[in-house]
């Protein structure tokens, strides 16, 4: 045998348990992660993908096994066989976490369940979680209208509030993310609107007029659709802090209205009338501001380091004289605001929550997390994340994205209740806030 033939057959064999290895350990990432929200639009073609890589890599490393008998060979064919074992169980406790879910009909499961707005795929996805009083509220967006017409998904939600109502359930909230410009997420076929942004634009004596119009828009389409929140506008002041590398989602600077807190106010205050004349809920956003931070929440953890004092003379203006002047709601963020509270993100934090906005500004409105599927949140742990932010006074949850993580949230919180892991006295405090706006709600629906 040639020295070529002899290397080449060396390389052969080297080269079989190396590739081996490597899919190994990449299906296990993969297999670990397929619950995440990462993997959440290629989830069940991820889970697929490992099951057939990891059945393969058994027959190849048990082959290569009879071949060779060296005892790393067993770990090698271990790896192989650990992604569809891992991958199998996690998709066997998540099943087992929605079946207890679905099954649960507590009264806790419903007084726990109000508190979640969830995203979700198709109508038979929500169904039974509204007709079960285990949700207080669905967002919709691009998913749910996509090829779709306006018609459709308001067939959609009426049916979904037939069902609370025949079940003897107050309305559920139905919010929607269009804030015009690049966050449009029901345009087509609603209205496609340039970014509110461009309202600081005009002269100043045309700027309220502007904004009330642009409103008036977005309040009467939504309203007809059967969409009762809003999650605009966006009252982060635009900075000239650099873009981050890796901000796929945040993009305040396109998205915010201006740098000007007086601007901001303005524009955003009108926008937020024309849209309660409409019947629609304004929600301002993302506390405590995302003006001030580079990284993108939706992958990774932000701290603003600005100092409170300077942050209540300009970025927390738009915030604290909207609120005294509209009824609106308070969208709190993942950003941990260091000067108050440098553990935690700003949505789980009982200092930022409960002491800055409740105790300190007085705000007794209806607070909601940006979603909880995002990675400066969900990276922390979900249960926790979940837990922590009822017990800082938060009113909803907010989980859209992967709206299946849904089931594993309500499952650990129907425990913490049970453990007595929930502060009972700020559940009492939400209870009261949500009671109110829903009463509101019922009476509305009233012919």
């Amino acid at each position: 045998m040639s020295r070529i033939d002899t290397v080449a057959r060396s390389t052969i064999r080297m080269a079989v348990p190396t590739a081996l290895w490597l899919s190994g350990a990449l299906a296990l990432c993969a297999a670990l992660a397929i619950r995440t929200p990462y993997l959440f639009s290629i989830r069940c073609w991820a889970l697929a993908a490992v099951l057939c890589a990891g059945a393969l890599g058994v027959a190849l490393a048990s082959w290569w096994l009879r071949k060779n008998r060296r005892p790393l060979g067993w770990l090698l064919l271990a790896l192989c066989a650990a992604g569809p074992v891992v991958a199998l169980t996690m998709e066997g406790r998540f099943l087992l976490q929605k079946q207890r879910v679905l099954a649960n009909r507590e009264a806790m499961a419903r007084d726990i369940g109000r508190h979640l707005m969830i995203g979700y795929g198709t109508l038979a996805d929500v169904e039974p979680l509204a007709a079960n009083g285990l949700i207080g509220g669905i967002f919709v967006t691009r998913s749910n209208i996509a090829a779709r017409s306006a018609e459709g998904l308001r067939a959609d939600i009426a049916r979904l509030q037939t069902l609370r109502r025949e079940a003897g359930l107050p309305p559920l909230a139905i919010a929607a993310d269009q804030e015009g410009g690049i966050v449009s997420r029901l345009s087509p076929p609603l209205t496609a609107l340039p970014p509110i942004g461009t309202l600081a634009d005009h002269p100043a004596d045309q700027r309220r007029a502007a904004a009330l119009a642009y409103g008036a828009i977005h309040g009467e389409e939504l309203a007809a659709l059967g969409v009762t929140v809003n999650f605009a506008p966006v009252v982060d002041l635009r900075t000239d802090n650099p873009t981050h590398s890796l901000d796929f989602g945040s993009q305040i600077a396109r998205r915010a209205i201006s740098d000007n807190p007086a601007t901001v106010t303005e524009v955003a205050l009108a926008y937020g009338e024309a849209l309660r004349q409409a019947g629609v809920t304004p929600t301002l956003k993302h506390f405590p501001g995302l003006g001030g931070v580079v990284e993108d929440t939706h992958i990774i953890g932000a701290t603003l380091h600005t100092p409170t004092d300077a942050l209540e003379r300009r970025d927390w203006r738009p915030f604290r004289e909207i609120l005294g002047r509209l009824d609106a709601w308070l969208m709190v963020g993942h950003a941990t605001l260091a000067t108050v509270d440098p553990l935690a993100p700003a949505s789980l934090s009982r200092r930022v929550v409960g002491g800055l906005l409740r105790a300190d500004w007085g705000y007794q409105g209806i607070i909601v997390t940006d979603d909880m599927t995002m990675g400066a949140v969900f990276n922390g742990g979900l249960c926790r994340g979940a837990v922590a932010a009822l017990n800082a006074g938060v009113d909803i949850l907010l989980v859209s994205y992967d709206w299946e993580q849904t089931f594993p949230a309500l499952d650990c919180l129907i425990d913490a209740g049970r453990d007595g892991r929930l502060d009972s006295a700020a559940l009492a405090q939400s209870r009261r806030r949500l009671d109110a706006i829903r009463l509101g709600a019922m009476k509305a629906a009233l012919p």
